[in-house]
C-alpha cells in the first residue's frame, strides 16, 4: 500500500504542471472492455464542462463508477495515421454488489490514446488500484488478488 501511495503522489507531482489537456474539447461516449477485479464491458462518458473521465459498469452481481481526472494528457506524435498521445491520472470509484457489500478506492490510470480521425478514439489503459471492501459485518482490504485493471476502449467525440 505504502508503494501505491508513493505512486500516486508522484503522478500528482508530476502532473500538476500539465493541466491542458489533448484529448478533444467535446463531448465523449464509448465502450470499453477490460479486468478491474472482475471482467466485464463499461460505458464511458465525458462532457466538456467537466475535466473527469467516467466509466460506468455493470457485471453479473456487481455495479461500479469509476471517475478518472487525467493530470498529463499528451501528444506523443502526429501524422497522416492521426494522433498518439499518452495520459496519467488519479481517480476513485464505487462499486456495489448485489450480495449486499460495497467498495470504495483510488485508481492511477496511465494508458496509449489513439484518435485516427477527429472524432474517434482508440485507448489501452493499465491502472493500478486499491480500496476497502465494506459488507457482511467486516471490512476488508480490496482486491484480493492482483491490484491492476486493464482496458481497450473506444470512444467517439462529438
Amino acid at each position: 500500500m505504502k508503494k501505491f501511495a508513493i505512486a500516486a503522489f508522484l503522478a500528482l507531482a508530476i502532473g500538476a504542471g500539465s493541466l491542458f489537456a489533448d484529448h478533444p474539447g467535446g463531448w465523449g461516449i464509448g465502450l470499453q472492455g477490460g479486468w478491474s477485479g472482475g471482467g466485464g464491458g463499461a460505458l464511458t462518458l465525458k462532457a466538456p464542462q467537466l475535466p473527469i473521465y467516467w466509466t460506468i459498469n455493470a457485471n453479473t452481481g456487481w455495479l461500479g463508477v469509476s471517475g478518472d481526472y487525467y493530470f498529463i494528457d499528451k501528444s506523443l506524435a502526429s501524422g497522416a495515421a492521426g494522433t498518439l498521445g499518452w495520459y496519467l491520472g488519479v481517480g476513485g470509484f464505487v462499486s456495489i454488489a448485489y450480495n449486499s457489500w460495497i467498495g470504495i478506492g483510488i485508481e492511477v490510470p496511465i494508458g496509449l490514446s489513439w484518435l485516427p480521425l477527429d472524432f474517434l478514439e482508440v485507448y489501452l489503459q493499465a491502472a493500478p488500484y486499491a480500496g476497502l471492501g465494506i459488507g457482511g459485518g467486516d471490512i476488508f482490504f480490496w482486491p484480493d488478488g492482483i491490484p491492476l485493471g486493464g482496458s481497450l476502449g473506444i470512444r467517439f467525440w462529438f
